[in-house]
């Protein structure tokens, strides 16, 4: 009966064992992300359907999540080294999970975002709801192109699955797409601004609205880009205990991940044939 009642135990702590490495390594997805990336798809599609928006940056919204979608799986396995970091790691995924930025809960940084919000996407979005047609036209094409991004920022930034790297450059490749969207914009709002001016149009207060708008969002998301993002947030997120990758071994342009247990044998292997070399050597001597 000790025997068995050993047996027992073992497999019942083999069970549990098993279960707890599972969870470790398959966090569950934050329950807001599917309802919330859903609702703010829906409204995309909205705007499509209603504006006139180019094809180039219908492709690229579409397109570049796929790319970095792909580029998590493939080359970061989606974030499985920090995954299978221990609890009792320094760097574990709840630690490394817990902030996005060290400063995000510092009153500068949130009266920062509520300034990012109301200028890339509250007034834009009221622009282009009541202001003249050409007026609008001119701030959808950013508005979209933020849009998605603040989209996939909500899928990847608290997301277990998605590497850190990944979720950088989330918000690093719309910013660089949308800086020649922003100086459009601005051009064009200038030119509709002095067009109205000439013609004593009664609705130029719009144009004035829209020359402003598209002044400040040019010279504030350059700056976040270049100063923010660039000097400040990146060093912090891409720092060595939160972007850990798995080795890859690159097939020309295509990259696979190297497993531990193929490495294992490969050293061994080498190992036994230098120790064969060496008894070759000594049989010689």
């Amino acid at each position: 009966m000790g025997l068995l009642n050993l047996l027992v135990l073992k497999k019942v702590n083999e069970v549990q064992t098993a279960k707890a490495k599972e969870q470790l390594h398959s966090p569950p997805i934050p329950s807001f992300i599917i309802p919330g990336v859903a609702a703010q798809t829906l409204l995309a599609a909205l705007m499509v359907h209603t504006f006139d928006i180019p094809t180039r940056h219908m492709l690229f919204c579409i397109l570049y999540p796929t790319y970095l979608v792909m580029a998590n799986h493939f080359r970061f396995g989606n974030n499985i080294i920090i995954r299978q970091r221990s609890n009792h790691h320094p760097s574990n995924l709840s630690v490394v999970m817990s902030k996005i930025f060290s400063g995000s809960d510092t009153s500068w940084f949130m009266c920062y975002m509520a300034s990012a919000t109301t200028v890339g996407v509250l007034l834009p979005l009221l622009t282009v709801v009541l202001a003249p047609t050409d007026v609008a036209d001119a701030a959808i094409s950013p508005l979209l192109v933020l849009w998605t991004q603040l989209t996939c920022e909500t899928a990847a930034m608290l997301n277990p699955y998605v590497h850190r790297f990944i979720a950088f450059l989330v918000p690093l490749g719309f910013f660089v797409y949308r800086e020649s969207l922003l100086v459009d914009w601005f051009l064009t709002s200038l030119a509709s601004y002095e067009t109205a001016s000439a013609n004593s149009d009664t609705s130029s207060q719009w144009y004035t609205f829209g020359l402003i708008l598209s002044s400040v969002n040019l010279i504030f998301w350059t700056a976040n880009l270049f100063v923010f993002t660039l000097l400040r947030w990146a060093p912090e997120l891409l720092a060595d205990d939160k972007c850990e990758s798995p080795e890859i071994e690159w097939k020309m342009m295509v990259p696979h991940q190297v497993k531990p247990n193929g490495l294992k044998k490969k050293s061994s292997s080498v190992g036994g044939d230098e120790h064969g070399k060496k008894t070759v050597r000594a049989k010689a001597a």
